[in-house]
């Protein structure tokens, strides 16, 4: 199933953590459930609301064109900003396991890469 939208990501991501039965936790994080608040300008140009890195600055949510350098991709994954040896952040969301599969990321990372459609 390919994302050709903001909204099919916004929509996607919420049936991700219905399904793993994590959608309360994330009300619990300090960024809550920004993807479904976010207009798509902010979504794509704009940085995670409530949360700075180890260096208190901003954290981009994502950089269309390219997902391997997302943040959103990076935490999801475990890698990058989220990597456990020397991340500044867990790998989201916060009380998985479960966390989002393999396949489920790349539908996010195609959009991305993709250049985010809207």
């Amino acid at each position: 199933m390919a994302l050709a939208s903001y909204q099919a990501v916004q929509n996607f991501i919420n049936q991700v953590l219905q399904a793993n039965k994590e959608d309360g936790g994330v009300t619990q994080a300090p960024h809550k459930s920004f993807w479904s608040t976010l207009t798509y300008q902010q979504f794509t140009q704009g940085n995670v609301p409530g949360v700075t890195d180890d260096k208190n600055k901003p954290v981009r949510i994502l950089v269309p064109g390219n997902s391997a350098g997302s943040a959103l991709i990076q935490v999801l994954q475990g890698t990058g900003i989220a990597d456990p040896k020397n991340g500044a952040f867990d790998q989201m969301p916060a009380n998985g396991p479960p966390f989002f599969t393999d396949a489920q990321i790349k539908e996010i990372a195609d959009w991305i890469d993709a250049g985010c459609p809207q």
